[in-house]
C-alpha cells in the first residue's frame, strides 16, 4: 500500500526521471564501456539515490535530489582537476598498461592488474586475432577496454600502403528528418527552405512533410528516403542538387 496518493507518487518518479537525465547528461555523453572507475561508480550511485524514494515513500524527495546534485558536482570538479593535473588523473584514472609488446605477452603486468591468460586471449579474438604473435602491442586502457594494433605484416592493406590517392570522405548532413525541416543544417549549407522545396520539387515531392529523411553531402549530392507508402515500401533518390537528376 502507498502512503501517499497516487499523483504524488508518479510526480515523483517524473521529477526523479528529470533529474537522473540531467545528471547523466552533465557527466558527459561517454558510453558505458568508455567510463572510467570513477566514473562509472558515481554513476551507479546516482542510479540507487534515485530508486530510494521511490521505494521508499517516507524518504524525503529533496534529500535525494541534493544527494544526486552533489555527487554531480563532486564528478564535474574532479573532471576539471583531471583537465589541469596530470598526477590527480593518474591518481583517479590511473594510467593505460602494456599486455602485449611485439608478439611477446607481459607476464608482470598481466598480474599486476589481474589479468588473465584466458582474458586476453578472449579479447583477442574478438578482434579477430588468434594469435598473440601477430600482436604489435595490446594496451589495456583505464576504462578496461583493450586496445590491439597488429604487426604491420598482418594488418589489412590500404591505400596508403599502395600509394593510391583517394578522395575524403565526405559527410551527409540531415535537411529533413521525420517529415520536419532541420533549419540548423540549411543555415550551414548556406541554403534557405525555399531552395529545399526547389529541389525535392524537381523530384516530385511537393512537400516537405512527404519525405522521411534526406540530406546533402559537401559535394551538394541530395538523398531523399521518402515517407513510406501504404504497402511499407518508399521511395528512394539521390541526385546533385541543382543538377535536375532523378
Amino acid at each position: 500500500m502507498l502512503k501517499i496518493p497516487i499523483w504524488e507518487f508518479c510526480l515523483r518518479i517524473v521529477i526523479l526521471y528529470i533529474v537522473v537525465g540531467i545528471a547523466l547528461r552533465v557527466m558527459g555523453k561517454r558510453e558505458i564501456g568508455q567510463l572510467s572507475v570513477f566514473d562509472f561508480v558515481v554513476s551507479v550511485m546516482i542510479a540507487e539515490l534515485s530508486t530510494v524514494p521511490m521505494e521508499d515513500t517516507d524518504q524525503p524527495l529533496m534529500q535525494a535530489l541534493l544527494s544526486v546534485g552533489s555527487l554531480v558536482a563532486l564528478q564535474v570538479l574532479v573532471a576539471i582537476i583531471q583537465l589541469k593535473s596530470r598526477r590527480f588523473r593518474h591518481l583517479i584514472d590511473g594510467e593505460p598498461t602494456i599486455l602485449v609488446e611485439h608478439g611477446q605477452i607481459q607476464d608482470k603486468e598481466m598480474r599486476k592488474m589481474r589479468y588473465t591468460v584466458n582474458d586476453l586471449m578472449m579479447q583477442l579474438r574478438e578482434k579477430g586475432i588468434a594469435n598473440v604473435a601477430d600482436v604489435e602491442f595490446a594496451i589495456l586502457e583505464t576504462s578496461g577496454k583493450l586496445s590491439v594494433f597488429p604487426k604491420a605484416e598482418r594488418r589489412p592493406v590500404t591505400p596508403a600502403d599502395l600509394h593510391q590517392k583517394v578522395s575524403p570522405e565526405s559527410i551527409h548532413m540531415p535537411v529533413i528528418k521525420d517529415g520536419q525541416l532541420i533549419q540548423k543544417t540549411l543555415d550551414h549549407l548556406h541554403r534557405d527552405k525555399q531552395w529545399l522545396l526547389q529541389e525535392l520539387n524537381r523530384r516530385g515531392y511537393k512537400r516537405v512533410e512527404d519525405v522521411f529523411f534526406a540530406s546533402v553531402d559537401p559535394d551538394g549530392t541530395l538523398f531523399i528516403d521518402a515517407m513510406d507508402n501504404g504497402d511499407g515500401n518508399s521511395d528512394k533518390r539521390e541526385g546533385n542538387a541543382g543538377d535536375g537528376s532523378h
